[in-house]
Order: structure tokens, then C-alpha cells, then sequence
């Protein structure tokens, strides 16, 4: 399916929403509680959606089946004067494997589209308006030709399909600077670290995101983005923003879980909550860096709650897996060659897994997280 393959945004979806066949939507200039309002309005009942980088975005159902309406969305009615949209229509049809279609809209107008099968058959008021960015990725023009189409008798195009559409689809999220949406577990295992450097996120199952963010700017805890997708809510802040309260937050997380707002929530056995922080490990002088933090600065970067207690809590990155509490996750650290008697990847390269990158994959793995924004 083309969508498995184009991009981190395209990737995602085609994870994440399973049995759907989906566009996803960015806006510059319409909250993202209006963006989902007006999709509601056009019949398109919002997947997931969220917030960054100036962009809200929304993914939607391509069609409705329930009330068989299978028109094209008319984005024109939710891009008023003074916003923009980028839309993708990640499968056309797929029956047929068409590619997607990209749409750039302003201020009601449709400023330039085209299918991916034929970016240079460009329309709208201004088909060049991203000309210089697809030229210069090599996408059209004399650049855009195999030559090995003409000189190998073997060679098929189709074998570098996919990796043109990537980037193809680079070419138009940097000529805009959209946000990538939260990732598959299959395409965080392929992006590198899966979370910024000095991020908080705070993630909650049974809890909705207006909810969860209330409950975070209650505490004082404003959330610097958000979205919710797969089953969970989540929210980021900056550790550089929250100067000696990062344990403050990863409290917060247990606590949502528990008896203290056990009537607000309707019970102490509904909220599930991970924390991830990409904040260094403690280093404080007390000898048990590993596991134990001893200032405000340094929450567990890792740590699941339920119930109001913690699940399971450890440090990232060289071998702090090892001094951990709780066995939720050993399985998976062991086959990965973090923990345990035998670590050939340690052998190999002493700086593997340094910043924990990988055991912050297989967390996010296992518990189906999106990655933030």
C-alpha cells in the first residue's frame, strides 16, 4: 500500500488507522478545535488530530460509508480568509494503487494540487508555487528522468517508487514546515531517537485530551503541544520551561491514576498513564544515578502508572535498564540485547544504545504510544 511508505505523516496513518482509508489535514490559522468542527460539518468525523509548529492538523476517514456519502471533501468550506490548508488524499483508490494527491489551498482557493502519479500535471491558481522546491529535490524537470529506464534493460522504475514519493512528500512538509504527526511503531524504529531531546510527554489512557490538559494547567503544567490518536492522549513540555519541577510532573502522571482524583475520573482503575522524559539521566553524587532520582530536575525517564502507584520505573541508555523496578518490559529488553547476560550489541559498540534511543522505541512499542509533535 503506497501509504506504508511515504513519509513519517502517511506512515502513521496507514499504522494507526487500520481498515481506514484516510486524509490527513493541516491547518495554519484555524484551531484545531475549529479545524475538527468544520470536518465534522463536511461529514468527516476526525480520527485524531492535534497541534504544532503552527499547524493544527486532522486525520479523517476519505469517505463515509455510514451515510454513503463518497464524494470528494470540499476543504474550500473549512480554509475561510486568512488560513491555509495542505491536505494529503493518502489513497485516491486504493483498489486501483493509485497514488496520493496533494492540495494546497488559501484563503478558500485552491493554490496548487497534484496527483503523485503526475506531479508535473500541476493545477490551481498557481500550479508553480512549489516549482522551486520540486526542482531542486530532482521531482521534475531534466533531473526527474531515470536514465537507467534508457540504459539497463533490467532496471524497473517501480523499484525506486516508493523512495521517490518520500521524497516527494519531504520536498512539500519542508516547503511548508509541517509537523510530522505522531509516528507508527514502524517508522519510529526506522527515525532515530523518537522523542526530542529535553522533552516531557505525558500520556494517558482514559482520559481525553481536553481533560488531560486541563488537569496539567490546573497544576501549572500548560501543555507546550498535544494531540491524541491510538487509544491515548498526550501533551509535551519543554524541561527548559519547568526549571526544577520535572518530578513534579512525573507525579502528576501517577497521581491522575489514583485515589486523589478517583471522583473526578469515576475511579481509581480507569486512567493508565506513561511518562517519558529525554531529559539526561541524574547524575546527582549520591551513587544510585542509575535508578533513583534524587533532584527535581531528573524524573525516571521512563514510568508506567496504574491505580495511583508506579507499575514500573527505570532510567535509558548504558545498561540503566538493568536497575529497574518492575519486569514489564524485560522480555523485549532482552531480546534487543540491553539487559541480561549476554548484550553482544554492548560488545560491539560501547556507545550502543548511549542516549537510550532504542529502549524509548521499544517502550513506545510496546504500549502503542504516538510519538508527540
Amino acid at each position: 500500500v503506497a501509504t506504508s511508505r511515504v513519509f513519517g505523516m502517511t506512515s502513521w496513518m496507514h499504522g494507526s488507522f487500520p481498515g481506514h482509508e484516510v486524509n490527513i489535514v493541516f491547518s495554519r490559522g484555524l484551531s484545531p478545535d475549529a479545524l475538527t468542527a468544520g470536518l465534522r460539518e463536511l461529514r468527516r468525523e476526525p480520527l485524531a488530530h492535534g497541534e504544532a509548529n503552527g499547524w493544527a492538523w486532522a486525520v479523517h476517514d476519505m469517505l463515509n460509508d455510514e451515510i454513503e456519502d463518497y464524494d470528494g471533501v470540499d476543504y474550500r468550506q473549512v480554509c475561510p480568509q486568512g488560513t491555509e490548508l495542505v491536505v494529503f488524499e493518502t489513497e485516491p483508490c486504493s483498489a486501483k494503487a493509485h497514488g496520493p494527491n496533494f492540495d494546497h489551498y488559501r484563503d478558500a482557493r485552491l493554490v496548487v494540487g497534484f496527483s503523485f502519479e503526475d506531479v508535473e500535471q500541476r493545477v490551481g491558481e498557481n500550479p508553480d508555487h512549489l516549482s522551486a522546491e520540486l526542482l531542486a529535490a530532482g521531482l521534475i524537470g531534466p533531473g526527474a528522468h531515470c536514465e537507467s529506464a534508457d540504459t539497463d534493460d533490467g532496471h524497473d522504475c517501480f523499484d525506486h517508487h516508493y523512495d521517490d514519493e518520500d521524497r516527494l512528500v519531504r520536498a512539500i512538509a519542508d516547503a511548508f514546515g509541517l509537523p510530522s504527526p505522531p509516528l507508527s511503531r514502524e517508522v519510529v524504529r526506522e527515525a532515530g531517537a523518537p522523542i526530542a531531546p529535553g522533552t516531557f510527554v505525558t500520556y494517558a489512557k482514559g482520559l481525553d485530551l481536553p481533560t488531560l490538559t486541563t488537569v496539567l494547567a490546573e497544576a501549572g503544567y500548560p501543555a507546550r503541544t498535544r494531540g491524541e490518536s491510538a487509544g491515548w492522549s498526550w501533551a509535551t513540555h519543554d524541561a527548559a520551561d519547568l526549571p526544577g519541577r520535572g518530578t513534579a510532573v512525573a507525579d502528576l502522571a501517577r497521581d491522575i491514576t489514583g485515589f486523589r482524583y478517583e471522583e473526578r475520573f469515576g475511579g481509581p482503575d480507569r486512567v493508565e498513564t506513561v511518562f517519558l522524559a529525554t531529559t539526561p539521566a541524574c547524575e546527582c553524587p549520591h551513587g544510585q544515578n542509575y535508578m533513583i532520582p534524587h533532584c527535581p530536575d531528573h524524573p525516571f525517564q521512563f514510568l508506567h502508572c496504574r491505580g495511583g502507584f508506579e507499575q514500573s520505573y527505570f532510567n535509558v541508555g548504558r545498561r540503566r535498564e538493568s536497575r529497574r523496578s518492575g519486569d514489564l518490559l524485560l522480555r523485549k529488553l532482552l531480546d534487543a540485547g540491553i539487559v541480561g547476560r549476554h548484550t553482544p550489541a554492548y560488545d560491539a559498540d560501547p556507545d550502543f544504545n548511549a542516549d537510550g534511543a532504542v529502549t524509548m522505541r521499544i517502550v513506545m512499542d510496546h504500549f502503542g504510544l504516538p510519538a508527540p509533535s
